[in-house]
């Protein structure tokens, strides 16, 4: 996004009308902004009243440029009745961290604006977002599969199946509902793989969740011919990118393509000159490591572990600590591991409350503890 649509964007601005401000969330010096609006989603877009004391509109996940300018507008109308009046209010809701609110009001702009509301793609697309997150997956899955019918086929139309479809093969194995809305989002997402002018990361998002989808319901056959194509559109992409960030911003697709093919050491070339080009970014060395791990290379998978945590920030660190600790787990270095673990627990203590992401925090915690546990199981035959 910021390599591409938001260049775009700079030349479109609306003279007078916003003041722009980029958040690092990584760094601890903006903790204080993410405690007053926190974000769990990269990139997530807020417009702030004037004052900055409120915002009124949040958007998660990726947008074209007239994208961002029609939620610009949306953010800075004041609407006075009708499901315009309840589309504001979701937003405002969901941009203050009520979701429940927000699930209900988006409902009611949907109920009151009816089938040929324009703003009914943008509306169910916020929806599906927001059903994204924080334990409602299956809903999400469900109202995607529903809604995305009759939309328009467009970007939104793209983003709301890709969306459901992820939200479906989130957990595995598939419940009975999840299995559902995947059966009845798998062509529609086929559909909008065929559309044109789509952002790079959505289709790629699009190949992403098909080929989840389809691996978990057994078809690996058909997930492979997937990745297959998915493989040879990131090369396209590749190839038409004008700068080195624009180009580096699909290397975690790349990664996780060549891993759907069975043949991980594909994406090092592509990592290998996203680092040389970016030496100052913690993501080349870090998904070089998650690769050289697949590969058993775990000599060179420790060094870039550990060149990404030197290069890493914020909280961040603490999943390049995770990555750390797995090759020191597969090389057998338990105390390694040990260590790894400790420090990174000890540096999330460290961290302001809210860049510390509870979620990973456990898991390192967890994982510190079964590490102990297996300690004690070894020594008990020696005593």
């Amino acid at each position: 996004m910021r390599a591409t649509v938001l260049k775009e964007l700079a030349r479109a601005r609306p003279a007078g009308r916003f003041v722009w401000l980029s958040i690092d969330t990584e760094k601890p010096k903006n903790a204080a902004f993410l405690e007053r609006f926190p974000v769990e989603v990269w990139p997530t877009f807020l417009v702030l009243e004037a004052g900055g004391e409120q915002a009124v509109l949040k958007w998660t996940g990726s947008a074209s440029r007239d994208e961002l300018l029609a939620l610009l507008a949306d953010g800075e109308r004041r609407a006075r009745a009708g499901p315009a009046l309840a589309l504001a209010r979701a937003d405002a809701a969901l941009a203050a961290g009520k979701k429940e609110e927000a699930l209900g009001a988006y409902r009611e702009a949907l109920s009151l604006g009816g089938p040929r509301w324009e703003k009914r793609p943008r509306v169910v697309l916020s929806l599906v977002l927001a059903l994204s997150t924080g334990g409602t997956s299956e809903a999400c899955a469900a109202t995607a599969a529903e809604e995305a019918k009759s939309l328009p086929r467009d970007s939104a139309f793209a983003d709301v199946v890709g969306t459901g479809l992820g939200c479906a093969v989130e957990d595995l194995p598939l419940s009975p509902a999840r299995a559902l809305a995947a059966r009845a989002l798998e062509p529609l997402v086929r559909e909008a793989l065929r559309l044109q002018g789509l952002l790079a990361d959505d289709r790629s998002g699009l190949y992403q969740a098909l080929v989840e989808s389809l691996r978990a319901r057994g078809d690996e056959e058909g997930a492979r011919a997937v990745a297959r194509s998915w493989w040879a559109f990131l090369e396209q992409d590749g190839r038409r990118a004008r700068t080195s960030e624009a180009r580096a911003s699909l290397d975690s697709a790349r990664v996780l393509s060549a891993m759907s093919l069975g043949d991980p050491a594909r994406a090092l070339p592509a990592l290998d000159r996203s680092a040389r080009e970016l030496p100052w970014d913690y993501n080349p060395p870090a998904r070089r490591a998650r690769v050289l791990l697949e590969l058993g290379r775990l000599d060179e998978a420790g060094a870039a572990a550990r060149e990404a945590l030197l290069k890493g920030y914020g909280p961040v660190k603490l999943r390049l600590y995770q990555l750390l600790a797995r090759v020191l787990s597969a090389r057998g270095d338990l105390a390694g591991e040990g260590a790894a673990l400790d420090e990174a627990i000890e540096y999330a203590a460290g961290l302001p409350p809210a860049q510390q992401r509870e979620g990973v925090l456990a898991e390192l915690k967890a994982r510190r503890a079964a590490l102990l546990g297996e300690r004690r199981a070894e020594e008990e035959p020696a005593r």
